[in-house]
């Protein structure tokens, strides 16, 4: 694997959907190139932040409203 590639996998990795075929030479590249390690740190650290922040917010009513839910029988219901 090389850092091009890396870039063009690093959210399945984040994303936990990397297949094992996909990870052990992920790891072994990351865990020998600094330049991917901080692009992994890097990338870690902003998802968290990413994350943090979107705890915190909510959507508007309106657009809550209009939003389908499921209902007890697993069918769709506007609420």
């Amino acid at each position: 694997m090389d850092c091009k590639r890396v870039v063009e996998v690093i959210f399945l990795f984040f994303d936990n959907e990397m297949d094992e075929e996909l990870l052990t030479p992920f790891r072994d590249h990351v865990s020998h190139c600094g330049d991917c390690a901080k692009r992994i740190d890097y990338t870690r650290k902003l998802l968290m932040v990413v994350r943090q922040r979107c705890l915190r917010c909510t959507a508007p009513d309106r657009i809550l409203f209009n939003m389908p839910h499921r209902n007890g029988n697993g069918l769709d219901q506007p609420r």
